[in-house]
């Protein structure tokens, strides 16, 4: 019996969930920490974490189309956590506002950006994210 061996694909696919599962524990952390007792804001901690090691489990375990559409989720997710920490940085949000850029906060964005950086190039891969090689034995999609 032979084993597949893993392609580029495979490799930025497995990349991005634990790039996912990262972006998850980060989250999880700053609600450990100090987000608990915001309200809104912690639960929505909470729910990122969550969604982050949901789209992590799911993207880890499918290929194809179904690999895509599970990044652009986590692109999704993580551009809207971007996108609240920048929303935090200049006004209030759900009343809460990060007043400053503590490490974990840095580490958060620079986490993220990176993210979707990874899910991007999976989502615009050229090779055959099936792992397949067809008949030609190119290993890439038709056009």
């Amino acid at each position: 019996m032979t084993h597949p061996s893993l392609t580029h694909t495979d490799l930025v696919r497995y990349t991005g969930v634990a790039l996912l599962l990262v972006v998850g524990g980060i989250h999880l952390q700053q609600f450990e920490g100090p987000l608990r007792p915001v309200p809104t804001i912690g639960p929505l901690f909470v729910l990122n974490a969550v969604g982050a090691a949901a789209l992590a489990l799911v993207l880890a375990g499918v290929r194809g189309d179904l690999a895509r559409l599970t990044a652009l989720a986590g692109i999704a997710m993580t551009l809207g956590g971007l996108a609240a920490l920048a929303i935090t940085r200049v006004t209030v949000l759900f009343n809460y506002s990060e007043p400053t850029l503590r490490p974990a906060v840095t580490l958060a964005a620079v986490v993220e950006v990176i993210t979707v950086a990874a899910l991007s190039t999976l989502v615009l891969m050229d090779d055959d994210i099936q792992g397949a090689t067809g008949a030609s034995g190119s290993g890439r999609r038709p056009k």
